[in-house]
Formats: structure tokens, C-alpha cells, sequence
């Protein structure tokens, strides 16, 4: 037997929550391009763009695709 306490346990987020915080994300990156391309940051806008585009066509996927292949570089 120990003396040692548990240690605390702390989920990570998942999208299987109904979709809710993938839509989140997904309108966080529509928006975050649109505000891009407003103040003339068009290559912060692209990918902000490409980040929602993943999202949309591949919302099973979510983040589990290396950053690289979400991004296009």
C-alpha cells in the first residue's frame, strides 16, 4: 500500500461533444480569415482559410492529420 495521493487527471478536449467546439473552431477560423483579409494579412488569412477548409471536408479527422498537411506547406 502507498502513502501517495492520486495524482489529478485532466481530459483533453475532444470533439465528440455533439460538434459544438469543432463548430467553434471552424467559425473562430472563418472569422479570423475574414478580419485577416480586412486589414490586408492575406497570407495569415490563407491559412486561417486553409485551417477551416480542413475542418469542414474533414470534420472526423479534426486535428489528428500532422499540421503540415492541414496547412498545405
Amino acid at each position: 500500500m502507498s502513502n501517495q495521493r492520486p495524482g489529478k487527471l485532466q481530459r483533453k478536449a475532444m470533439f465528440d461533444d455533439g460538434g459544438s467546439m469543432l463548430r467553434q473552431v471552424i467559425n473562430f477560423a472563418k472569422e479570423a480569415e475574414r478580419l485577416l483579409e480586412e486589414k490586408g494579412e492575406e497570407d495569415a488569412a490563407f491559412y486561417f482559410g486553409q485551417l477551416k477548409d480542413w475542418l469542414v471536408e474533414n470534420p472526423g479527422k479534426a486535428f489528428k492529420e500532422p499540421t503540415h498537411r492541414i496547412l498545405g506547406l
